[in-house]
């Protein structure tokens, strides 16, 4: 069994169960950052998605995926990591394990991701960061994490000026014969995996005009 803790870095500790009265930890692997959600990739292998931080002092510096090599219980190895370098980066499957999509065969990894500002004034006011609401597909290997491409619901500016329904939909993403359809916030699309061309999209807010919400609900 893997778990992990969190404070300034983030130990993953191999837990050795052959014993269940008597469980040992069998390994522990200190990185910076933490996983809020792993998930096994084959029998060998442990992706997990988390956040980034610096080493001192723990403040969150970004978003990052990480893939473990668990072929050793007793050696526990990062084969990669991927980070988004903004503090405000997040994603949904973090804290819901039914928004993280991962396709064996093909290894590609589909998450969603939000970049939301609103609470700090500020950051918005002097554009230094752009809201972001959509996903990102990952392609997954002991090689290479590569951002293969990102999808987008709505853009930055009608994030902060639009006019939304006071409802925002949890993040899924299904895929079917290489088409992903994703839902997220206030609206839905289809992309072609293999092109990585939109084929459809559908807003649930476009013809709202009675009252005004902000976008994240």
């Amino acid at each position: 069994a893997y778990l992990v803790t969190f404070m300034r870095t983030d130990p993953l500790y191999a837990i050795d169960f052959r014993d269940p009265m008597n469980p040992v930890v069998a390994d522990e692997l200190k990185i910076s950052g933490f996983s809020s959600y792993l998930h096994p990739v084959g029998d060998d292998r442990l992706l997990a998605i988390g956040k980034e931080a610096n080493e001192k002092t723990g403040l969150i510096t970004g978003f990052q995926i990480t893939l473990f090599d668990v072929s050793d219980l007793n050696s526990t190895k990062v084969l990669q990591r991927y980070t988004i370098d903004q503090r405000w980066a997040s994603s949904q499957a973090e804290t819901d394990h039914l928004a993280f999509r991962y396709l064996p065969l093909s290894k590609l990894l589909i998450l969603p991701i939000s970049i939301n500002t609103s609470w700090q004034r500020r950051v918005v006011e002097d554009g230094k960061v752009e809201d972001v609401d959509g996903f990102k597909v990952f392609s997954v290997t002991d090689e290479k994490i590569e951002n293969r491409f990102s999808i987008s619901m709505t853009s930055s500016s009608s994030i902060k000026r639009g006019c939304w329904y006071d409802a925002y939909l949890s993040p899924r993403s299904m895929v079917f014969d290489g088409d992903l359809t994703a839902v997220k916030g206030h609206g839905y699309l289809s992309y072609d995996l293999e092109t990585e061309k939109m084929r459809w999209s559908q807003s649930l807010d476009e013809n709202n005009a009675a009252k005004c919400y902000s976008y994240w609900g």
